[in-house]
């Protein structure tokens, strides 16, 4: 009866996780700071504290702690010599709390692993109903948030970060509940790559799903329905769709169709209108791999009509974009500053484009001249009144003027430029080369080579602060660990999913460090790994 007890509230806390998840900075717990770090505590890191508690009581029940622990020593490689690192770390505070971090995400994915013989249909269709039904609800939030932004409400209240107003661009870019817009639009990746897989409706996601398709199969003893370009084979082909479509299963399949497509664009546009370009960037690189994946797995027969959904998806995303750049537009023109919807569209694609694409060329300044000398010429007709004109000049020098009108280079070459920095301190002597300057020591390091102003500094590339940090050993064993990922994942069913995750989440590594900073970097794709994995799969150790 206990385990049974046990096993329910394993498999709530698992619902409620992508809930969690999004919760990342606020609410926040603070415990100070030091020069190096602050001391915080995130629903998140309780979530998984307390998760872990709950795995080490069923496993010492169970006398499981140290099952198969021999099997599981390759996977423990990195955590142990990041754990060793800290010995030699230039933030040793810093590190260890860092290490702590990872050590309990390295247990939590252990024990869903070993719990996986829990994660049936039913579990799979109500994490996809959790997971899909909170990020609605943070949407929701992130869209209340612009508006709360627009009609002057104060920061306190819509917990919009400082660089999130309307006073950056001329709109506003929502961080939901997490520090910053990067880190919303990171969360929002794997709901939005997930319903967009579900909607391709593809054999590869039956898995996920939860059920597999209730239509006919198409193949039979009979030889005029083995082939379906005979008239009897085309007559009962006919009979068969007819009658899957009027049965109950496939009328509420159908009506779910339409829901499907809506979460994507629902989901899509959110993550776009965070204007966060690792986010985005991130997700379109996922989804050109993902789309490759789809149709190169498939016979060359049936590419053709995997394509055709696979269009539909591109479409679906095509469509959010376009809705969310039309929202910002409407941002601009309605928001405290001097901008238009013209210059708040072209701002938007002038960034995403890293300055590539410049439709501004002066026309939102023109159309605003253009406005306000049209004005005063209509305040002259009726009243003649010099006052009034000047009046109306004043008012409209009064409008504020957005902090950024396009492309914000600094941004990327800060970034760019504190990568260089990390190599270079990185490659100055041998031991630093093999070892690194110890796990959380990046910012002092630099701070210590005049580097940066502050030992709090981040290097805002993970990869090269791995680098720095541990050097080439760390690195090496990083790969190796997800060479140890991809072999368990490509013979899996679901291993497209799988492989579009790790791919959107490491293209986003380069955006920003701090390694448990984002908990869903790691627990998400473990969870829809083990979530998908049935009991005659391939064991992943």
């Amino acid at each position: 009866m206990l385990r049974k007890n046990l096993n329910k509230v394993f498999e709530y806390f698992l619902y409620v996780l992508p809930a969690v998840l999004f919760f990342s900075y606020y609410p926040i717990i603070s415990f100070g700071a030091n020069e190096t770090m602050n001391f915080e505590l995130s629903l998140p890191l309780i979530w998984l504290v307390l998760f872990d508690l709950l795995v080490f009581v069923i496993l010492i029940r169970e006398k499981r702690l140290f099952k198969g622990l021999k099997k599981k020593w390759p996977w423990l490689l990195l955590p142990v010599y990041l754990t060793v690192s800290v010995f030699w770390s230039l933030s040793p505070v810093r590190g260890v709390l860092t290490v702590g971090i990872l050590w309990l995400i390295y247990f939590a994915i252990n024990g869903m692993y070993e719990f996986r013989e829990l994660f049936d249909e039913g579990f799979r269709r109500k994490f996809l109903k959790w997971l899909f039904g909170s990020t609605l609800v943070i949407c929701a939030w992130c869209l209340l948030q612009c508006i709360l932004d627009l009609a002057g409400v104060g920061r306190e209240y819509s917990l919009m970060c400082a660089g999130c107003t309307y006073k950056m661009f001329g709109f506003p870019h929502p961080n939901g509940f997490a520090i910053e817009p990067q880190f919303m639009g990171n969360l929002l990746l794997a709901p939005a790559i997930i319903s967009g897989w579900i909607a391709l409706k593809d054999d590869h996601n039956s898995n996920l799903r939860g059920r597999g398709s209730s239509l006919p199969s198409s193949r039979g003893s009979d030889p005029s329905y083995l082939d379906q370009r005979s008239p009897a084979g085309r007559r009962l082909k006919a009979r068969s769709k007819l009658l899957a479509c009027s049965t109950p299963t496939a009328v509420g399949r159908n009506l779910r169709k339409p829901l499907r497509i809506l979460l994507l664009v629902v989901f899509s546009s959110t993550l776009f209108l965070t204007f966060s370009r690792g986010a985005i960037y991130a997700f379109v690189v996922a989804w050109i791999f993902l789309s490759v994946f789809v149709v190169v797995r498939k016979k060359k027969g049936e590419r053709k009509e995997v394509g055709k959904k696979v269009g539909v998806v591109w479409g679906m995303m095509a469509l959010a974009f376009l809705f969310t750049l039309n929202l910002q537009g409407v941002m601009a023109q309605v928001s405290p500053t001097d901008d238009t919807y013209w210059s708040g569209v072209t701002k938007v694609l002038n960034h995403l484009s890293l300055g590539k694409i410049d439709l501004r060329g002066g026309k939102a300044d023109a159309e605003k001249t253009q406005a306000l000398e049209s004005e005063i010429t209509e305040e002259k007709r009726e009243e003649d009144d010099l006052g009034a004109v000047e009046k109306l000049v004043e008012n409209s020098v009064d409008k504020e003027e957005a902090a950024f009108d396009g492309y914000v280079e600094e941004s990327t070459n800060t970034r760019v430029r504190l990568t260089d920095l990390a190599v270079k301190v990185w490659s100055q002597d041998f031991r630093t080369v093999l070892f690194g300057v110890g796990l959380g020591g990046a910012g002092q390091a630099l701070y210590l080579n005049n580097l940066s102003p502050a030992p709090k500094e981040i290097i805002q590339n993970e990869y090269a602060s791995l680098l720095l940090e541990t050097g080439l050993i760390g690195i090496s064993l990083f790969i190796l660990t997800m060479i140890f990922i991809l072999k368990a994942v490509i013979k899996n069913k679901g291993a497209g999913l799988i492989l579009t995750l790790i791919i959107a989440y490491g293209v986003t590594l380069m955006f920003f460090s701090g390694l448990p900073n984002a908990l869903q970097i790691y627990l998400l794709p473990a969870v829809v790994l083990i979530v998908i994995l049935k009991k005659h799969d391939k064991e992943l150790l």
